[in-house]
């Protein structure tokens, strides 16, 4: 086909990748201002207890040349001031450790949340790492028969991989928002509104599909995706399908007749499978 990803659908992508980078920046600032802070009330507390020490200590130290002064040959018994000096070491070495115990909660804290926005930015930044090639695809796809066109064209497996990679870069902050966003960039609400999950009613089923196979694997390769299940997924999606025809402005009813299997259903399921593998 003459066009890659549609205008509309590239516009969209690019006006949400600005908007989550802008929030995901503003969140890795806020958990950067909130550690510096953290670590400032610490070092001053750390500080004052030090002082604290360093002045009893000191006053002991005065405290000795006086009971030299007087002896019997009988050891004269520890002043209360040296017993408070003790108490005071032995409450701000407490102090100190829980001080540190609490610096090292914080930072595994401040550091679990670095890898979750890590894990974002990394799920909408394209990967330099790979190259990509341009999909010579038109979506989404806004008929019925340019499914059924573009499913000939991912018979070729280079062709399901190229789609895979690119479908990989849409990102998502959750599992939930990775599959919406791979549906609607494959798939207009009309033709979604043609579709369920079995094929239901006068509409195809979307589990038997090519296409359906190739998200799957995409959202796997997301950083959110990587631990979801098909049932997760499916789920989803599921759920996208019964609400496309309100979407585009149907009434979302259809009368029933029994389900009818696809030809490419089982080369369908060992293409799901291995992208769990």
């Amino acid at each position: 086909m003459e066009h890659g990803i549609g205008d509309n659908a590239d516009n969209d992508w690019s006006t949400e990748q600005r908007v989550d980078g802008l929030v995901n920046k503003h969140m890795a600032d806020i958990a950067l201002e909130a550690l510096q802070q953290r670590l400032s009330a610490v070092t001053d507390e750390m500080h004052s207890l030090a002082q604290h020490v360093s002045r009893r200590s000191g006053e002991e130290f005065k405290d000795e040349p006086r009971r030299g002064d007087v002896s019997f040959g009988v050891e004269p018994p520890l002043s209360c001031s040296s017993g408070a000096v003790a108490s005071s070491s032995e409450t701000a070495q407490r102090k100190i450790i829980a001080l540190l115990v609490e610096i090292k909660e914080e930072q595994l804290r401040q550091r679990a949340v670095l890898r979750n926005i890590q894990a974002r930015l990394q799920g909408q930044t394209p990967n330099n790492e790979e190259n990509v090639e341009a999909l010579d695809i038109d979506l989404p796809v806004r008929t019925l028969e340019q499914l059924d066109a573009i499913e000939t064209q991912l018979e070729d497996p280079g062709t399901q991989k190229r789609m895979v990679s690119y479908l990989s870069r849409l990102g998502g902050a959750t599992v939930d928002d990775a599959v919406r966003r791979l549906m609607k960039a494959v798939l207009s609400f009309a033709v979604g509104s043609e579709l369920n999950w079995v094929g239901r009613g006068q509409k195809r089923s979307f589990k038997n599909t090519r296409i359906q196979g190739v998200l799957f694997c995409a959202l796997k390769r997301t950083p959110v995706g990587k631990e979801a299940t098909h049932h997760q997924y499916a789920d989803v999606v599921k759920r996208w399908l019964r609400f496309a025809p309100f979407r585009q402005g149907g009434t979302g009813r259809r009368y029933w007749k029994p389900p009818v299997d696809s030809p490419h259903s089982q080369e369908t399921d060992s293409f799901n499978q291995s992208c769990t593998n």
